[in-house]
């Protein structure tokens, strides 16, 4: 099967990385989405605590920081408790090994004992302020009839043998105790990603059964029943995601809501109330016969518009142990409406007007609209031609099933934005990291920088991320002045920017992400820098200094804070690259934008969609090409961050929000105002600029 750890290979290999793959690119998503999210394994334990929480009456906390017994989160409702200690490796490992499983040995389960002890038994652990009220929840509850602990073992990753002999050490020992401890690992996590697999073609082929005791309402083109909940399990897991090719989302991963959905199938008195608790579902279908002597529905090429969140939650529930498919069989029943209909317009406003169970991502609503189709053409009529993302997981969810969709809806086909025909992943630009270039390219770094979902819910926002771009005189006022704030908006025109426009942005954003290094690579680096010094003390290949020797040495660190300052300041590194831009070739227009993308420090990006080799590149320091653009721009802008750390350091470091402060205005124009002074140093002999002339004469003419 996809994605299952295979014991007789050598360890960490996988057969097939399908799945992993899409688990992956889903964590990615919600760190890009989550500015307070500082790396892969952090978004992994905020997919996990959406995954595994008890829903959104429920208490969940995260306990994630110091003295957290390696814990990352609990969940509480009533005396019901989930609590949640999650493994991952650093993204830096995953990119080192491609292909790969993660290995984890006995430490893992010594962290899970540790936590265990000190919720549960006498132990004189220091635990954080989280933890200690855990604690004393627990104790107060654990006496009660009807008081349930859930500990979860959540691995990005597989459990080497030692390992999985520890896990059930510690499983039987608590067993005792009435305390369930439960194992997931990177099989389990990527499973769910590839239900229906095994039937990617073909008509979908539907039965649903109903009571003969409550029977079918029946009228002209539609008929409503209760259906057995385990004939939804069945169809989910023989058709997976084909049945909801129709919805507005491809999927809500870690709804809260489908928490509560979730929970009201683990009992058995909530199981019987299930049609009362829970909307159900709307199904359309080409057509569907009503078979009264077998007491079912037979549905030809259903698509469930509404009730995603239902069906997977009926899934997750049988998957994770919760309830079995036996008990969904004889206690649980779903409303169904089917309504037998060809017409796409019809459709469309039922998929709109239902869908309101969980929320839906705002982006979502837009993606129809005129702004994204246009934009989707543009980049599709590009050469090479590139994908423009407007719902979540869409490229995923369109190249499944071989594609049958892609060109309905695309107008070329799949292939056509794939850098190699034989391999799934494609050149993909999603909408959301469009936005935010964009604005970002155009001098609005501060509307860039904060959360993604404004880019959609708020119209000002979102007419300036797709339906204005910049007058010559824009790019004029914006090359010129370090201070552009006042005024800025009233010098756009309101027609939608050029796809070259978006695909510069969207390159310089690419390349900035990968420039700056991930957090825990920054600090290795510095850490290294203090061993080398002698200044942290280094064995068996971790840094052995105290903690508190370590945090001193870093504060102190210009590598460490200049690091730190460009992650917390990409959006306005972005922006004043595009200043840069615009002073030194003009105005950014169409056609400019086409001719830098197209040197060759850019056009294997825009052959591959792969940035990283080229960022990381620039990035190391070494000989810049004389035709390098954005390397040059990147690595000077590195050295005025730097300076610009060293100027207001106290400030900084005194503050709690240091991305809040960067994205400030006036911190814009005082950036910029140092580049320029920078600039003006033609004494300066740097690997981004030779001594004797200014940084922009450096910069390569475009001819």
């Amino acid at each position: 099967m996809y994605g299952k750890y295979n014991s007789a290979m050598q360890p960490g290999t996988i057969e097939d990385t399908k799945g992993i793959d899409l688990l992956e690119r889903q964590i990615d998503e919600l760190v890009r989405e989550n500015p307070e999210v500082g790396d892969f394994r952090e978004g992994f334990q905020v997919y996990c605590m959406g995954k595994y929480s008890l829903g959104t009456s429920a208490s969940t906390i995260s306990a994630y920081g110091k003295d957290d017994l390696g814990l990352a989160f609990y969940s509480c409702r009533d005396r019901t408790y989930h609590v949640v200690q999650c493994r991952a490796p650093e993204r830096d490992w995953l990119e080192a090994h491609p292909g790969e499983v993660r290995a984890f040995g006995p430490s893992a389960l010594q962290e899970c004992r540790t936590a265990l002890q000190y919720l549960l038994e006498n132990s004189d652990k220091t635990a954080n302020d989280r933890l200690q009220d855990l604690r004393a929840r627990i104790s107060a509850d654990r006496n009660q009839d009807d008081f349930e602990l859930v500990f979860f073992l959540i691995v990005y990753g597989a459990l080497n043998d030692r390992a999985k002999a520890a896990f059930a050490q510690l499983k039987l020992d608590y067993e005792r105790t009435g305390v369930r401890i439960l194992l997931q690992q990177i099989a389990d996590l990527a499973d769910e990603f590839l239900v229906g697999t095994a039937h990617q073609s073909g008509e979908i082929q539907l039965d649903l059964r109903y009571s003969a005791d409550i029977g079918i309402l029946r009228a002209h083109d539609y008929c409503y029943f209760l259906t057995n909940a385990a004939d939804l399990l069945d169809g989910f897991k023989k058709y997976g995601w084909r049945l909801f090719d129709l919805n507005l989302r491809y999927e809500v991963r870690n709804s809260s809501i489908n928490g509560d959905i979730l929970r009201s199938l683990q009992h058995q008195k909530t199981r019987r109330h299930f049609h009362h608790y829970n909307n159900g579902l709307i199904v359309v279908s080409k057509t569907y016969s009503v078979r009264d002597k077998q007491n079912c529905i037979h549905l030809t090429g259903p698509q469930i518009v509404n009730g995603l969140q239902t069906v997977k939650s009926i899934y997750n529930a049988v998957t994770g142990n919760d309830v079995t498919r036996e008990q969904l069989e004889h206690e649980c029943l779903v409303q169904v409406k089917v309504i037998n209909t060809s017409d796409a317009d019809f459709v469309a406003k039922v998929v709109q007007a239902t869908n309101n169970q969980n929320p839906m991502h705002p982006r979502n609503l837009k993606a129809n609209g005129r702004e994204q189709r246009v934009l989707r053409s543009g980049f599709a009529s590009m050469t090479p031609r590139w994908f423009l993302q407007v719902k979540e997981s869409e490229w995923e969810s369109l190249t499944d099933e071989g594609g049958r969709f892609f060109k309905q809806v695309v107008g070329f086909s799949a292939v056509d934005f794939r850098p190699d025909a034989h391999k799934r992943k494609g050149r993909v630009v999603d909408n959301q990291e469009a936005a935010k270039a964009w604005l970002a390219l155009i001098g609005f770094a501060d509307l860039a920088g904060d959360r993604v979902t404004h880019y959609f819910s708020d119209p000002e926002v979102y007419q300036l991320a797709f339906g204005m771009s910049p007058t010559e005189h824009h790019w004029n006022l914006f090359a010129r002045n370090t201070d552009f704030d006042a005024g800025r908006r009233h010098t756009l025109k309101t027609v939608q920017g050029e796809a070259s426009q978006f695909m510069l942005a969207y390159a310089l954003w690419q390349f900035v992400r990968n420039f700056v290094p991930s957090a825990q690579r920054y600090r290795e680096e510095a850490l290294d820098e203090g061993v080398r010094a002698g200044k942290l003390q280094k064995a068996g290949g971790s840094v052995t200094s105290p903690p508190s020797v370590q945090e001193q040495f870093l504060g102190d660190n210009l590598t460490y804070q200049t690091w730190r300052l460009m992650a917390n300041m990409k959006e306005l590194l972005l922006e004043v690259a595009s200043h840069i831009l615009a002073r030194r070739y003009g105005p950014l227009e169409a056609s400019l934008c086409s001719a830098i993308l197209h040197r060759p420090e850019i056009e294997p990006f825009l052959a591959t969609g792969e940035m990283r080799d080229i960022a990381l590149a620039a990035a190391k320091g070494g000989e810049l090409s004389k035709d390098a653009i954005f390397a040059r721009i990147f690595c000077m802008l590195k050295y005025v961050a730097a300076q610009f750390w060293e100027d207001r350091r106290t400030a900084l470091l005194s503050t709690s929000r240091i991305r809040t402060v960067l994205l400030r205005r006036d911190i814009a124009a005082d950036f910029k105002r140092r580049v320029w002074e920078v600039d003006s140093r033609k004494g300066l002999d740097r690997i981004w600029k030779p001594e004797g002339v200014t940084f922009m004469e450096s910069l390569p003419d475009l001819r």
